[in-house]
Formats: structure tokens, C-alpha cells, sequence
């Protein structure tokens, strides 16, 4: 089961969406602004936002960024009744979107599909990133140095005697006696510091 956050201000439409996705077991929040989708997805933990482009003050596009940003696991959709062809692109080009829709929209089977496989997608995303964390941590734990491992939107994934607040804190190699290495996934970027002149005695 996915978590969707539908985005319009026009309540009408989130309901129509929210009543079929929870038909099919899925689960739904809802948001009337930009401003109150960023406050949900920093509460829960969303799998799909489902957007319209025109809303109050923040408008979509900027919305898309700034998920995209902090969430890049997260998959967006589009639907909407605004068909300006750059703020269209703009939104293809700032957000991770898996779909573009139209309005009126008619939520049939079809519809459903597409959206619980995005949703799906994701589940399954987190659920191997949490894998990859995980046999991570165990190799670090295995290293004996003091250690803080964290995801590239900042999360801190793993640490062990090693308190750092920022992702970014030391840039230089050896800095402070610690180490700083990136490791690329399909799911993002790991970022680990690691002490090279401490280690962590193993009880005899």
C-alpha cells in the first residue's frame, strides 16, 4: 500500500480522487496549497504527490522543485487544467514526474492502475534503500572507527561515536581526522564520514 498526498485546491476534485484510491487500499492525504503539502511531507512519509500546477501563492512548478529537492524518491504527478506549454515543461524539467494529466480527468480503471503502479514503484524503491542502508551500517559497524553515515536529502542513515549535524559539515579529505566518501546508488547518493585516527576497541 502507497501513501499519496493530492495537492488542488479545488476540494471536489481531491475527493473524487481520495474516494477511488481508498476503494482500491490505498492510502490518501490531502492539501489545499503548496504550503500545506510541504508541512505534510515533513510529518509522513508520502510515496506519490499528485499535483494541479495552479495553486495559492507557491505555485506547482515550484512545488515540484522543491519535492524533488528533499524527496527525490518520491514520484509526482500532474493534473491539471492549465496547458501554458512552458509552465508545462517547467514542471516536466524541475519535478520527478511520472505522469502528466489533464482535466477532467475521468478516474476509471485505467487511471487507477497507472496510479497504484507509481506508488508501487516507490514502495518498492524504499524498500531496497532500506536493504542498501542496512547492510551499509553492518559493514561500518564491522570497521571499528567511529563513524556518520547519511542519505544526500541529509537523513542520517547510521552513526556510531561520531556526531555531525551537517551532511556537508568537513569538505576537505582528512579534515579534523575524518574521511569523507559519496557512494552513488540508484537511489541516491550515500554520504559517509568516517574517523581515520580513532578506533573503537572491541570488548575482550
Amino acid at each position: 500500500m502507497a501513501l499519496y498526498l493530492l495537492v488542488d485546491p479545488h476540494e471536489p476534485t481531491r475527493k473524487i480522487l481520495q474516494r477511488k484510491l481508498l476503494a482500491h487500499q490505498q492510502a490518501v492525504m490531502e492539501a489545499g496549497s503548496a504550503e500545506e503539502a510541504l508541512d505534510l511531507l515533513e510529518q509522513y512519509d508520502i510515496d506519490v504527490v499528485i499535483t494541479e500546477l495552479r495553486l495559492p501563492k507557491m505555485d506547482g512548478v515550484e512545488l515540484l522543485k522543491q519535492v524533488t529537492l528533499e524527496y527525490p524518491v518520491i514520484r509526482q504527478v500532474v493534473l491539471t487544467d492549465y496547458v501554458q506549454i512552458h509552465t508545462l515543461l517547467a514542471a516536466v524539467n524541475s519535478g520527478n514526474i511520472s505522469r502528466l494529466m489533464t482535466k477532467p480527468l475521468r478516474v476509471d480503471a485505467t487511471i487507477l492502475g497507472i496510479l497504484e503502479k507509481i506508488g508501487a514503484e516507490v514502495v518498492e524503491l524504499k524498500s531496497r534503500k532500506t536493504i542498501i542502508s542496512t547492510a551499509f551500517n553492518e559493514v561500518l559497524l564491522n570497521s571499528n572507527r567511529p563513524y556518520c553515515l547519511f542519505f544526500e536529502d541529509g537523513t542520517i542513515i547510521g552513526q556510531r561515536e561520531l556526531n555531525l549535524a551537517d551532511k556537508n559539515a568537513p569538505s576537505d579529505e582528512e579534515k579534523d581526522g575524518l574521511r569523507r566518501l559519496e557512494f552513488p546508488t540508484q537511489f541516491g547518493t550515500y554520504i559517509l564520514y568516517q574517523s581515520v585516527t580513532k578506533m573503537i576497541m572491541k570488548p575482550v
